[in-house]
């Protein structure tokens, strides 16, 4: 096994070990005194993810691609990619569960919809996770590690509570939650295996999981405010402000 593949899987052991600790710790997140910090840390979540994009996915090397016309290609293509891919996978889903709204079951739908927009994103988002572990300096790679991370114990946590709320039982639910753990191991090996290819490869990783990360984001903020539960700004602030943050304690 070469270096580069040997730290991209460190990369997804990373994504798969803290989304599977969110899963094992919801039956006692889902309490009904933690369920306010629960709803708390996915806002929390929405913005890291928006500070992972910008700090770390896509930022650095758009500043770098303005007098670099080779490398904006790169970051532009690989930005549409992720998104084309999480649009086009949403809407794939959309589709095929038209079934379930014949049946008269809109809230299943919408929640077999939520959980597949998760799952999607998983794998364009591992591959970032990967793709920096092997490409990037250890300080950067450190500071996108863990905040994908923080977001992964939400996101593991929300998939086990919208399984169950889908008629599974707790452990099939665990179990289904850690699977989108692994979803994201391999995209981050994805990452890896690219780069040991060319490593010509990495903006494009990187921004193809930024585009997808944003256009989750996007998606699930949308849905929030057509439910009538938008996210909360400032616990949206705080998560964008996580990476610059990270960034000063982990130089």
């Amino acid at each position: 096994m070469s270096s580069l593949i040997f730290l991209a899987m460190l990369g997804g052991l990373n994504s798969l070990t803290s989304t599977s600790a969110g899963a094992f710790l919801t039956p006692w997140l889902s309490r009904s005194s933690s369920m306010e910090g629960l709803r708390a840390s996915v806002d929390f979540a929405l913005g890291v993810m928006l500070s992972a994009v910008a700090f770390s996915l896509i930022g650095p090397n758009l500043v770098d691609a303005f007098h670099n016309p080779a490398l904006l290609m790169l970051v532009v293509g690989g930005f549409t990619t992720g998104v084309l891919f999480l649009v086009s996978g949403h809407a794939l889903v959309e589709w095929s569960s038209r079934s379930l709204r014949l049946r008269n079951n809109p809230g299943g739908t919408a929640r077999l919809m939520f959980a597949a927009a998760i799952i999607l994103h998983n794998f364009p988002e591992g591959m970032g996770a990967g793709s920096s572990m092997a490409g990037t300096r250890l300080s950067e790679a450190l500071v996108l590690q863990v905040g994908l991370a923080i977001q992964n114990v939400a996101e593991g946590a929300l998939l086990v509570l919208c399984f169950q709320s889908m008629g599974w039982s707790i452990r099939n639910a665990i179990i289904g939650s850690i699977l989108s753990g692994v979803v994201e191991f391999f995209g981050a090996m994805t990452g890896g295996i690219a780069l040991e290819w060319t490593m010509r490869a990495l903006p494009f990783c990187l921004a193809l999981a930024g585009g997808a990360m944003l256009t989750s984001v996007m998606m699930e903020y949308r849905e929030r405010a057509r439910e009538g539960f938008p996210v909360g700004a400032m616990r949206l602030l705080i998560g964008m402000a996580s990476i610059p943050v990270l960034n000063f304690f982990l130089p």
